[in-house]
């Protein structure tokens, strides 16, 4: 595997390469230094407060491709007799009829027509995070239960196939600035193998010889995701994500990732499966432990803020007990790892062309930071 040598971090007080954007209009607080600025210094991040640690400046990362925004529905598309709820009988979710504005190529629950997908499974299972994030992004790597709990998510927060799809867009800068710059094993935590943009078709756009395995708690996940790996660079394992220890020894991570050798650690959208009580910061400095030196950490965490804040029951019974968190919390998180810049800052906004003519710039309370050891 492929060291990250030099190019991310000198093992004793080196420097580290900034996550700066393409050449265009920098948004105030929190941008990335260019060479123009003078010597580096460690500037606290926008809205953690934490230092941004040392960085080389001068280094641009390549444009971003750009999304064009799909048209609104309405959720009564998915509400009517023939979605894919008609089966159901007694299920006729409750609320608003309103459009709803879209984040991407296929974000948001589309409308379902004759013959189109239908999701399987029973509305008796317990929906997971992995499940509820693909339906809010449009994707068909999820179960019907998922579905109705992501419908419930919209129904009561209509921004949130825009969060699903800033996660996603942060994820796919992130992965990239990783593979960019010598990782090129990926460790992806609960965010789905089968889901819009995976982490594995990313990384191996930027760098063919990509590892990438996914670990999920959830053995239905597993079974739903297992048709779309046909990759020998691809593994998906079961395993508890809270236990890094063990995730780290897991046969199949061991065949797929040279554990000596950095890899990135993904957890986008965060860790939602894991409830405070299991101490998420204790998680995250745990697989800085037993990850190699020059290791990343690519998280992004929905806040308990703006248009999100009283949800976090609604999302505990879509199974995410973790969403959202307070925004002072997820500073301690992020904590753990040594931050890149700009360190954590609203996720549309990390290492991004400058967005403040979309719709949702500055309100969604999507936050992202990516960390290094």
């Amino acid at each position: 595997m492929t060291s990250t040598g030099p190019m991310l971090a000198r093992r004793h007080g080196g420097s580290i390469m900034q996550a700066s954007a393409a050449p265009g209009p920098l948004r105030g607080a929190g941008r990335a230094r260019t060479s123009g600025d003078g010597p580096p210094t460690s500037a606290p991040s926008a809205r953690s407060g934490q230092p941004a640690g040392p960085h080389r400046p001068g280094e641009v990362a390549r444009p971003e491709e750009s999304r064009e925004a799909t048209s609104p529905f309405s959720i009564a598309n998915l509400t009517s007799v023939d979605s894919q709820f008609h089966s159901d009988g007694p299920f006729a979710p409750v609320g608003p009829v309103h459009p709803v504005e879209l984040g991407g190529p296929g974000g948001g629950l589309a409308p379902i027509g004759p013959g189109g997908f239908r999701p399987a499974g029973d509305l008796n299972e317990r929906p997971s995070p992995a499940g509820v994030y693909d339906a809010l992004l449009g994707g068909t790597a999820h179960r019907r239960v998922d579905r109705r709990s992501a419908l419930a998510i919209l129904l009561a927060w209509p921004d949130a196939p825009a969060a699903a799809r800033a996660m996603k867009d942060f994820l796919v800068r992130a992965v990239r600035f990783a593979a960019r710059n010598g990782v090129n094993q990926f460790l992806a935590l609960g965010g789905g193998a089968g889901t819009v943009d995976p982490v594995h078709e990313v990384a191996c756009a930027v760098a063919p010889e990509s590892q990438t395995v996914y670990v999920e708690p959830d053995p239905l996940v597993i079974a739903r995701s297992l048709p779309d790996i046909r990759d020998r660079q691809v593994a998906l394992v079961q395993a508890d994500v809270s236990r890094p220890a063990e995730v780290l020894r897991h046969p199949g991570v061991l065949a797929h990732l040279d554990v000596t050798q950095p890899i990135a650690i993904v957890m986008v959208p965060g860790l939602p499966e894991i409830a405070d009580h299991e101490d998420p910061r204790e998680v995250l400095r745990g697989y800085r432990e037993v990850t190699a030196r020059g290791s990343l950490l690519l998280f992004s965490q929905l806040c308990d803020e703006g248009s999100a804040r009283g949800l976090r029951a609604l999302f505990e019974r879509a199974g995410q007990p973790g969403a959202p968190r307070p925004h002072e919390q997820t500073v301690e998180l992020v904590s753990t790892w040594e931050p890149i810049e700009p360190g954590l800052v609203p996720a549309e906004e990390w290492n991004a062309p400058d967005e403040r003519g979309h719709p949702h710039f500055g309100r969604l309370p999507v936050y992202a930071s990516v960390g290094w050891h």
